[in-house]
């Protein structure tokens, strides 16, 4: 198969990596050697989204072959399944928790901070409102956050014609 990009070569008995240059013609294959049967299984190395770059780019896992060897070594076995644990729900805000920020939001208003952070959206000054908001929550993703929390809060107030149109 005709390839772009990077591939990543394995051998069922060994494993060895290897950048391959684009436009090069690669094939599945199996030969044997020395009296064992080896099999070249090309996986194309996707690029990483630009969302989580921690994470490096793997080829999917293959499942166990029964070998004792080899990347697909292992037990061949049929994965449990496993009940939802609670920590996988962790920061989820639940409906109570929710209803109850929103009352209080309602009958307390936004703090002084946030009206300064609204007041500078309303002119346009993005940068700044988020500089504001670094400055009062300590870090960029708190702020930013913040302020789209704003925005939307603003938007909400011209939807609902709550806000005045300034000439």
């Amino acid at each position: 198969m005709s390839t772009k990009g990077l591939h990543r070569f394995t051998l069922e008995k060994f494993s060895m990596c290897t950048e391959v240059e684009s436009e090069k013609h690669i094939l599945n294959d199996s030969f044997t050697v020395g009296g064992h049967r080896w099999a070249l299984v090309v996986f194309p190395v996707f690029p990483l989204p630009h969302t989580d770059r921690r994470k490096k780019a793997m080829a999917p896992k293959q499942p166990n072959s029964g070998l004792f060897v080899g990347l697909k070594k292992g037990h061949v076995v049929t994965p449990k399944e496993l009940a939802p644990r609670p920590s996988d729900r962790k920061g989820k805000t639940s409906k109570r928790v929710h209803f109850a920020r929103s009352l209080i939001r309602e009958v307390a208003g936004f703090a002084p901070y946030e009206k300064r952070i609204t007041e500078l959206l309303k002119v346009g000054k993005d940068k700044r409102a988020l500089k504001v908001a670094k400055r009062k929550l300590g870090t960029h993703k708190r702020a930013k956050k913040k302020r789209e929390e704003m925005a939307g809060a603003l938007r909400k107030m011209r939807a609902a014609g709550g806000g005045e149109k300034k000439k």
